[in-house]
């Protein structure tokens, strides 16, 4: 119960991102989409008699919803952060040589 809440404080910090919101990131959009697919399984589960199949669906879905706070959305966030930086990079990359091309004539 404690590592829920802690996870919940922890989410600022984990947030490295950019630019704020999801509309233009789209692999935070999916991996926010399949949390919430495990946070449905994880209900589902939380409704079911304590046995066997039961037992270890429940642990590995616990894992990847606590995987999502601590892992997940920091290594995504610092993907598309690169991914940004790269496309910014090359597109000025692009403008600097179409400058210098247009100097030249």
């Amino acid at each position: 119960m404690f590592a829920a809440i802690l996870a919940l404080l922890l989410l600022p910090i984990t947030d490295v991102s950019r630019s704020r919101g999801m509309q233009f990131r789209p692999l935070s959009k999916a991996a926010f989409f399949i949390f919430i697919a495990n946070f449905l399984i994880l209900m589902q589960l939380g409704a079911k008699h304590v046995e066997s199949p039961f037992i270890e669906f429940g642990q590995i879905s616990t894992v990847l919803y606590f995987l999502y706070f601590s892992v997940v959305m920091y290594g995504v966030t610092m993907l598309e952060n690169t991914l940004v930086d790269t496309s910014l990079l090359n597109n000025d990359h692009d403008n600097d040589n179409d400058n210098n091309n247009n100097q030249k004539k």
